[in-house]
C-alpha cells in the first residue's frame, strides 16, 4: 500500500554498520520494494541483518533483541548494548522470550549445520543449549507456561515441551499442519498453538502439497490451490494430548492469551482478522476485522500481538501496511495506527504498560555494501523501535483512522 509515511533520515558519517552496535540513524532511506515509504514512530535502533523478535527484560528500559546471528540485551533509552551473544543457528520468527524466573532470554533456533531445532538459554554473555534435537529445520514462536517452555516445530507438525528447571525435554505433542505461535497458562498446565496449514485433511478434501519433497505435507486447499483452513490446538501439558481443535480464519500466526479475562487472540495473517477465543468454551466468540482505512483492502497481514496490562487495548503488528493497529477489545474495532519500519514482526509491552517495543524484520530497507553506490537487495537492516503507549490524541496524530484512501493499484 502507498502510505503517507516518509522515513526520517539523519545524516551521519558514511560507514558500514557492524553487528557490534546498532545505530539510531541511517545514511539513506533504503530500498523498500513494495513502494512504501515509512516514518517509524518511537526511538529506533537499526541493526545489521534481519531482526526476528523483541521482548522486554527485567525492566521497562531493557529489551532483548533477536537478530540474524546475535542476541542483544540493550538499554534502549541510551542505545547501549549490555550484552551481545552469538547464536550458532537460524532463529525462528518471534523466537525469543524473557524468562523472568531465570533472568535470561530463551531463544528457539535451528542449530547449524545440523538444522536441528534447539532451545537456548542466553545470558551473562553466553548462549547455552538448554534442550537439543527438539525437531528439524525451523522453530516457531515459543511461549513460557509456568516452569515449562513450549516450542512449535513447524516442519515436524509438533509442539515440544521443555522443563525449564531441569533443562530436559518432557515430550512432544502432534498438532495441526505447520504449528507456528504458542501461548501457555501461568500454571503450566495448558498451551494453545496456531496451525498455519490448518487441520489434517479428510479423505474427500481437496489438497495440495506444501513442497516438492515426496513426503511433503498435504494441506486442505480451495479451488485456487490456496490453503482453506486455519486452526488452533489446545494442548494438555500433563497428558501430552490435543483436547480441542478450534477452527479460526486463514493462516493463523501469533496467539496471545489474556488469561485473567479468559480470552485468546489469534492473528489471521491471510484473512486480515483477529479471532477471539473464550478459553472456557474453547470456541471462537468474536472475529475482529482489521480494516483501518476508508475502503476495504487486502494485505493488512497481522503478524504479532501484545496487550495492555488492563486488557483494554490489543496491539497488532501489521506486516502488510508497516503499522501497529490499536484494537479496542471491548468494542472490537481499530482505534488507530502507529507507524513502524518495514514489516513489523514482533511486539512486546512493558510490564508497566508505558512502552511498546516492535521489531521489524527488514527495518530501514536494504542498504549498500562496500560503497554507497553499490546498493544490494540483501543488505538487510532490521530494526527495533520502542514507543510510548499513545493516548487518544497521540494515536490520532499518527494516522487518523478511516481517513486514508489507498491507491487501488497498490493492492
Amino acid at each position: 500500500m502507498h502510505s503517507r509515511f516518509a522515513l526520517l533520515v539523519t545524516t551521519v558519517a558514511l560507514a558500514a554498520q557492524t553487528t557490534q552496535q546498532p545505530v539510531r540513524s541511517v545514511t539513506d532511506p533504503g530500498v523498500v520494494t513494495t513502494r512504501q515509504s515509512i516514518t517509524p514512530a518511537g526511538v529506533p535502533s537499526v541493526f545489521q541483518g534481519r531482526v526476528y523478535g523483541v521482548t522486554f527484560g527485567s525492566s521497562s528500559s531493557e529489551v532483548w533483541v533477536l537478530g540474524a546471528s546475535h542476541v542483544y540485551r540493550m538499554d534502549w533509552k541510551t542505545n547501549r548494548v549490555l550484552e551481545r551473544v552469538a547464536i550458532q543457528g537460524a532463529p525462528g520468527l518471534q523466537g525469543i522470550r524473557y524468562h523472568e524466573a531465570g533472568r535470561r532470554a530463551l531463544v528457539a533456533a535451528a542449530v547449524q549445520p545440523s538444522r536441528k531445532v534447539g532451545l537456548l538459554s542466553v545470558g551473562d554473555g553466553l548462549a547455552k543449549p538448554l534442550a537439543v534435537n527438539l525437531g528439524t529445520q525451523i522453530a516457531g514462536a515459543l511461549a513460557i507456561a509456568g516452569n515449562t517452555a513450549v516450542v512449535p516445530l513447524i516442519y515436524n507438525n509438533q509442539l515440544a515441551v521443555v522443563d525449564l528447571d531441569a533443562g530436559t525435554v518432557k515430550g512432544t505433542v502432534p498438532t495441526g499442519i505447520a504449528p507456528f505461535g504458542a501461548a501457555g497458562d501461568k500454571a503450566g498446565k495448558v498451551a494453545y498453538v496456531t496451525n498455519w496449514g490448518g487441520r489434517a485433511p479428510l479423505p474427500n478434501d481437496l489438497t495440495a502439497p506444501t513442497g516438492y519433497a515426496k513426503d511433503a505435507d498435504r494441506v486442505v486447499v480451495d479451488s485456487r490451490g490456496i490453503a482453506a483452513t486455519g486452526t488452533v490446538s489446545r494442548v494438555d501439558l500433563s497428558s501430552f494430548s490435543v483436547t480441542h481443535t478450534i477452527p479460526v480464519e486463514l493462516h493463523p500466526t501469533a496467539i496471545l492469551w489474556d488469561e485473567p479475562r479468559h480470552r485468546l487472540y489469534v492473528a489471521n495473517g491471510n484473512k486480515d482478522s483477529i479471532s477471539v477465543i473464550d478459553d472456557r468454551q474453547n470456541r471462537v466468540v468474536q472475529t475482529i476485522s482489521l480494516q483501518p482505512f476508508g475502503v476495504k483492502v487486502s494485505g493488512v497481514a497481522p503478524t504479532a500481538l501484545a496487550i495492555s496490562p488492563d486488557g483494554a487495548l490489543l496491539y497488532t503488528a501489521c506486516g502488510g501496511i508497516n503499522a501497529i493497529a490499536v484494537v479496542n477489545t471491548a468494542k472490537g474495532g481499530v482505534e488507530g495506527l502507529i507507524p513502524t519500519a518495514w514489516y513489523p514482526n514482533g511486539l512486546a509491552v512493558s510490564a508497566d504498560g508505558k512502552y511498546i517495543a516492535v521489531s521489524s524484520l527488514l527495518g530501514a530497507g536494504s542498504g549498500w555494501r562496500e560503497a554507497p553506490a553499490k546498493r544490494y537487495v540483501h543488505a538487510y537492516r532490521g530494526s527495533v523501535s520502542v514507543i510510548d503507549a499513545p493516548d487518544a490524541a497521540q494515536l490520532a496524530s499518527y494516522f487518523p483512522a478511516q481517513k486514508c484512501q489507498p491507491n487501488a493499484e497498490d493492492f
